[in-house]
């Protein structure tokens, strides 16, 4: 996915969309498959219900950067749960907000107070993701895996009782499910 596809999905819109772009592929990681989700745009990896739906009975992570700006937030759920979350390392919080600390300060990240103006911390909370899950993003991996790309809607309401994923990839190839709010 190119910044050429977020522009062309953006230019359908009169205004900007109540929906993102998103794409997605699976790779092997830590303990399984992981899945690697890349949105433009948006905030789908920030909202608390959507991450807490997605980590049930599993572990998910979010980093998003804010527009160039040198803030780089980080939020790791566990089986629905909001372990860790920051914007800036010394300001955690999350029902463990220490506990990720002694890794945090391995890849250069101080959870105690300032930080080194040399650290890239970018690339910091890429590597604390990379040691929680095993994978490593590497630009080589984001160009050549094959993505599902799909249009991620704002949330309509806030009860609902199932989703539909419609998919058609490059080839033509459609994926189509209809899930239950319990199935997820």
């Amino acid at each position: 996915m190119t910044l050429e596809v977020r522009q062309e999905f953006l230019d359908e819109f009169e205004e900007w969309p109540d929906a993102f772009l998103a794409g997605a592929f699976t790779l092997p990681g830590e303990g399984g498959e992981w899945t690697l989700a890349l949105e433009f745009g948006g905030d789908l990896g920030t909202r608390p219900r959507l991450m807490e739906a997605l980590s049930a009975g599993t572990r998910a992570f979010s980093h998003s950067s804010n527009g160039g700006k040198p803030m780089d937030f980080f939020h790791w759920y566990e089986d629905g749960e909001l372990r860790t979350t920051y914007g800036w390392p010394a300001n955690r919080s999350g029902s463990t907000p220490d506990e990720l600390n002694a890794m945090m300060g391995a890849v250069g990240l101080n959870s105690s107070g300032d930080m080194d103006p040399s650290v890239d911390t970018e690339a910091a909370v890429m590597a604390l993701a990379e040691r929680l899950t095993g994978v490593r993003v590497t630009a080589q991996l984001l160009a050549e895996s094959e993505y599902q790309l799909g249009v991620v809607p704002e949330e309509p309401v806030e009860v609902w009782e199932s989703i539909t994923i419609d998919i058609t990839d490059a080839n033509g190839e459609r994926t189509y499910a209809q899930l239950r709010r319990d199935q997820l």
